[in-house]
């Protein structure tokens, strides 16, 4: 009988992302109604949370017994920390291959990886950037998740193997949309005063010392970018935004524009920095496990510049300048915020499983790089015209 051999994967341990990759396990064969069971607790998990310890203990008693694979945290996304299930960990038996699922804290899973104790995560650049700074040589050139292995500039095994493709249904679209997001600017009104050079709103702000709001986890990301930034650690920004005197801005996650336009706010230019949920590796144990990378390649990555990453970056775009309208200020035309000019320089290029380190090569075959790189703007632009046209 073959020998099968552990793979260790952290995923989130609650949430959307934590649904779509258990919902994608159940297209690598396995079981089911075992995952139908998970996700059922876990969508009751937020209603059932209580700040008292017993009491949070009964429902974790509950479920135990309907599926052994949960424990108590501390939700520390809301106000009063109350104790919650989430999802602790499981073995599935994945094509002959024995993967063991943790669920851990979104953040975590990049500290694990950098911790060299586990094989594999689903992670955003978010918090990859966040916990991996130090790694890059300019962490402010990482605009794109495909420019991050190239930017790699420290002893590390952490590589981005590609894109997970994890979707979640889309109201303004009535569609399935991947879980892309930006990190945008965002101010009270759209008559706020644009600077001289619209285009670079955050350098103005950081020469006449408006104040910007940022979630805490963010803040060492913004003080890199622009340290002359007088950045202010906040809770929820966006109320921070509205409750601020005027000229005021804030540094947000946006992935609909659901929440700024019910709040009346605006959201201006281009992104430091887009994100989505992507398998993260670690390359050293990667080259040594066989077991490891037929996970991978079951999970199947997929590159920046693939046909379905096209597809759904196209959709993501109209989603979101539809729901926003003339509340997106100085908005870039898709084909710039999915690759800028500079970006190619930056290592937004193509790059393979099979590519050594994946992470594109600044000699090998640059003519062939830069035409792919060309004819993906033009796929791109084509759906986008397409699905316009839906709508």
């Amino acid at each position: 009988m073959q020998q099968n051999f552990k793979v260790t994967c952290a995923i989130p341990r609650t949430g959307r992302t934590f649904e779509n990759f258990l919902a994608k396990l159940k297209l690598l064969g396995v079981d089911k109604e075992e995952i139908n069971k998970i996700l059922n607790i876990s969508k009751q998990s937020k209603s059932m949370s209580r700040t008292n310890f017993q009491e949070a203990s009964k429902f974790l008693i509950e479920s135990l017994k309907e599926m052994p694979c949960f424990g108590l945290f501390v939700d520390r996304k809301r106000s009063k920390r109350p104790y919650r299930i989430g999802f602790l960990g499981y073995e599935w038996l994945i094509n002959e291959i024995l993967v063991r699922v943790e669920g851990e804290e979104p953040h975590n899973g990049s500290s694990l990886m950098r911790l060299d104790e586990i094989d594999c995560a689903v992670v955003g650049l978010d918090e990859l950037l966040t916990m991996t700074q130090y790694y890059l040589r300019n962490p402010t050139l990482v605009t794109k998740w495909g420019m991050y292995n190239y930017n790699i500039d420290k002893p590390t095994g952490i590589r981005i193997a590609g894109s997970a493709q994890l979707t979640r249904y889309n109201k303004v679209l009535d569609c399935e949309v991947q879980d892309m997001v930006g990190f945008f600017l965002i101010a009270k009104s759209k008559h706020t005063p644009k600077p001289k050079h619209a285009d670079d709103f955050l350098s103005h702000l950081s020469t006449y010392g408006n104040r910007v709001f940022v979630k805490g986890r963010y803040v060492e990301i913004v003080k890199t970018a622009y340290p002359n930034l007088k950045v202010v650690s906040v809770e929820d920004v966006e109320d921070a935004v509205i409750e601020a005197e005027s000229g005021s801005v804030g540094l947000e996650i946006v992935q609909t524009g659901n929440t700024l336009r019910k709040k009346g706010l605006v959201l201006y230019g281009a992104p430091l920095f887009l994100s989505e949920s992507l398998y993260v590796v670690n390359y050293n144990r990667y080259l040594k496990n066989e077991s490891l990378q037929k996970f991978v390649n079951n999970l199947n990555p997929v590159g920046y510049f693939a046909e379905e990453h096209i597809q759904q970056f196209a959709l993501w775009y109209l989603a979101l300048e539809k729901n926003l309208g003339d509340s997106w200020i100085n908005k870039p035309s898709i084909t710039d915020l999915f690759c800028a000019p500079q970006d190619p320089e930056n290592g937004l290029r193509p790059y393979r499983l099979q590519t050594r380190y994946w992470q594109p090569d600044d000699f090998y075959k640059q003519n062939e790089a830069n035409d792919l790189i060309e004819q993906a703007k033009i796929k791109l632009q084509n759906y986008y015209n397409r699905y316009s046209l839906k709508q």
